[in-house]
């Protein structure tokens, strides 16, 4: 099967000290994962192909995002990648981030900077930006201006507070991240997340990146993972719906393998083009590959 890899990330660690969430207190899991011990080694593209490799999926590029949480550093990691993706075909574009808590000025001067790469394709937003903020307004209108892609993760809880700024940039290209982040796996948290999908879906611009599931089922079982995947196709349809891996990350619940045995799974009823499309095309389209 030909996969676009919507999303996955490289790091150097014993290069660039850009990465300390991966490194938290002992006490500390500020996103939920869990114990992060097993993502503490260098990622590079050879480690990536090594474990898609015999998954069943063909990945012929890579969309890679930011995840630095050292603040002051996602320009240096935008410069590395540049290099990166001279040395190896993978990387076919590049997601972002900017800092949060900048002020609107800042953001603006980062963003002209990382968009004089021609692998940059948007920015990512994980945490630390408020969609009332007049600083997010800010970054949608020059995402927008900029024809940029806006990679963000929406919680269930937090739909109604984005639905607003969504809605008043129609044109801008706008991919709810690993799916919307749900917050449990247990019967009322699929209900809640699957009706925030839905008031997101409205919004014709939005496209639904399903990845991260293991990051809040806290597993890779196909049969776990089949309703939640279904339901973004579901919700979203086979044109707005693409798959990411979410590696290394995922590989703490399991291999890349997994990844695939359930994407695979999920969509064995679709039709040859239609797998192609949740596969890879969509993502090509969004993207820009």
């Amino acid at each position: 099967m030909r996969f676009v890899d919507s999303h996955m990330h490289l790091w150097h660690l014993t290069e660039h000290k850009w990465y300390p969430a991966l490194d938290p207190p002992e006490d500390s899991d500020d996103f939920g994962i869990g114990d992060m011990a097993g993502l503490r080694r260098d990622y590079l593209p050879e480690h990536y192909l090594a474990d898609a490799a015999g998954s069943g999926l063909d990945v012929v590029k890579a969309v890679h995002v930011s995840a630095v949480t050292a603040p002051g550093t996602h320009l240096d990691e935008a410069r590395w990648l540049d290099r990166v993706a001279t040395e190896h075909g993978l990387v076919g574009a590049v997601i972002g981030a900017v800092e949060p808590g900048a002020d609107a000025e800042t953001v603006a001067a980062d963003l002209a900077e990382q968009a004089k790469s021609p692998l940059f394709r948007g920015i990512r937003v994980l945490y630390g930006f408020d969609p009332a903020d007049p600083v997010t307004r800010r970054l949608a209108e020059l995402l927008d201006a900029g024809g940029h892609v806006f990679d963000v993760v929406i919680h269930p809880g937090e739909v109604d507070g984005w639905l607003p700024l969504l809605r008043d940039f129609p044109g801008l290209a706008v991919v709810l991240e690993h799916a919307g982040w749900p917050d449990g796996g247990d019967p009322d948290q699929f209900t809640a997340w699957r009706e925030g999908l839905t008031r997101l879906a409205s919004l014709a611009n939005v496209d639904c990146k399903i990845s991260g599931l293991p990051m809040s089922l806290h597993t890779l079982d196909a049969g776990t993972l089949r309703p939640w995947i279904q339901a973004c196709l579901d919700v979203f349809g086979v044109d707005r719906s693409f798959f990411g891996s979410n590696f290394p990350v995922d590989s703490l619940f399991g291999g890349y393998d997994k990844v695939a045995e359930a994407y695979l799974g999920a969509t064995g009823d679709l039709t040859a083009a239609e797998r192609d499309r949740v596969f890879a095309a969509n993502a090509e389209r969004r993207y820009r590959i």
